[in-house]
């Protein structure tokens, strides 16, 4: 079920962290609760982010 929502997302193009519109190529899968802290690969726990709030997020 989560894939369905995940391409529903993919098709909208809108980043989870500023809610702008970008071509699917400037886009990237983002666990929430990142993976090497066990974050899990479901869909409560992914989104879509624009390359530059995936950079930003993972800087920290």
């Amino acid at each position: 079920m989560w894939q369905r929502n995940f391409a529903i997302t993919l098709k909208t193009g809108k980043c989870a962290q500023c809610d702008e519109s970008f071509d699917i190529k400037e886009m990237e899968a983002d666990h929430i609760d990142p993976w090497v802290e066990g974050g899990k690969t479901e869909e409560d726990n992914c989104q879509l982010l624009c390359r530059e709030d995936n950079r930003r997020k993972s800087s920290k």
